[in-house]
């Protein structure tokens, strides 16, 4: 699943660290 964060803020980059370490490929 590839998962575009458009906003990287507060929310953004935990919630894509949280997916990267799940095995989401974070683009």
């Amino acid at each position: 699943m590839k998962l575009a964060f458009i906003g990287l803020g507060v929310m953004g980059y935990p919630m894509a660290g949280h997916l990267a370490a799940a095995g989401h490929e974070v683009t």
